[in-house]
């Protein structure tokens, strides 16, 4: 099969064909990935356990010792490491997506292949953490955990909702930071800020009774604000608001795909950028 791709032109449709035919090399490079994450640690691969416990001992230490956050009637723990489980999978996503392009500058020189496969390759490695990160959120929450079948629906579109977002993001980022090298700089502060942002270890209502309702909403532009509200709709049966799901799907469908055709618009200057 013969794919003709003439520069400036956005075939969406033959370039989802060229990355079906370059699937094995998504593949090789996240196990590559993978393998070398946790290479030369003595620990290995125990630190996909070691970050989220680390990580919800200082929001425990902060925000129920400290600040006595409200967690909807969920215990702090369960609340919270139900939140880390889908943030874990978003920030590695966006953080290692956005700056894929700069760390694979001397494979982008010497060969052509679908420049997407760089980003989403991180996808795939993220999931290995996403699993070890369940096991343990069972494990922790397995008493309040309510089990519909609605609750594996929303866990699985929080996970699309998830990736699209961040994909989405990462595509932006990684071709805006081939003409702006700063904005390399600019991703963890972004990502940290998100995190500070999305109501991981504290109830969504906190934003609203501090700030209103007309400011609160300003929020959204953070999609894990309304993906983080969807999975717990369904894990503790707590409630979800009015058209929080449709504007989840639109928003981030609207990510994804801006982000891909933008990325795709500058593919063929890559080379020549970096």
């Amino acid at each position: 099969m013969h794919i003709k791709i003439r520069a400036g032109q956005l075939n969406i449709r033959a370039s989802l064909q060229e990355l079906w035919s370059a699937r094995g090399l998504l593949l090789t490079l996240a196990k590559r990935d993978f393998k070398v994450r946790y290479a030369q640690t003595k620990l290995g691969y125990i630190w996909a356990l070691i970050q989220p416990l680390t990580a919800l001992a200082v929001l425990y230490l902060v925000f129920q010792k400290a600040l006595n956050s409200d967690t909807q009637g969920v215990s702090f723990l369960s609340y919270s490491l139900s939140g880390l489980v889908i943030w874990n999978f978003f920030s590695y996503n966006l953080s290692q997506g956005a700056n894929a392009l700069i760390q694979a500058r001397a494979m982008l020189q010497k060969i052509y292949f679908p420049r997407q496969v760089l980003l989403l390759s991180k996808g795939l490695v993220a999931l290995s953490d996403l699993v070890i990160a369940l096991i343990l959120f069972a494990l922790i929450g397995y008493e309040e955990l309510y089990l519909t079948l609605w609750t594996f629906g929303s866990f699985l579109l929080a996970i699309v909702l998830s990736f699209l977002a961040a994909q989405g993001l990462a595509f932006w980022l990684a071709a805006l930071s081939l003409r702006f090298r700063d904005l390399q700089q600019v991703v963890p502060f972004m990502v940290q800020m998100l995190f500070f942002l999305s109501p991981i270890a504290y109830s969504p209502d906190l934003w609203q009774n501090s700030l209103g309702n007309e400011l609160s909403n300003w929020l959204l532009i953070n999609p894990m604000y309304s993906i983080l509200e969807i999975w717990r709709s369904g894990v503790f049966g707590l409630g979800l608001s009015n058209g929080t799901l449709g504007i989840a799907l639109l928003y981030c469908s609207f990510l994804f795909t801006s982000g891909w055709l933008y990325f795709q618009s500058v593919e063929r200057k890559m080379a020549d950028l970096l």
